[in-house]
């Protein structure tokens, strides 16, 4: 019985560790800022298709760190009309039906 216990926490702690990390690459139409610091998206960037799992885009809080960075990725993909590729981390920080940005790379 001791065993069966250890291996069902164990089980349960490692589903919730590995969650699943998810790419989604595409090209930006549009990205949004907002200039005051009590919005719910600093930054707002949406593909010309959006994924199924991020239908709304991505966001990144106007409080993030490198919000500048991300800003400045996205609109350069944009301007020269290339990809960017966002990746998300975890579901549990979505907002409507935005996904939060952990990490943007130029594919």
């Amino acid at each position: 019985m001791f065993i069966r216990i250890i291996t069902l926490i164990g089980l349960m702690l490692v589903s919730s560790i590995s969650q699943a990390v998810e790419n989604h690459c595409g090209e930006v139409q549009r990205l949004r800022a907002w200039a005051g610091g009590s919005d719910t998206y600093g930054i707002w960037v949406e593909y010309k298709a959006n994924p199924s799992q991020c239908p709304g885009g991505f966001y990144i809080p106007h409080g993030a760190n490198n919000k500048d960075y991300v800003f400045s990725i996205a609109l350069a993909a944009k301007m020269a009309k290339e990809n960017v590729c966002i990746q998300v981390y975890s579901h549990s920080t979505d907002i409507q039906n935005r996904c939060r940005i952990n990490y943007i790379m130029n594919p």
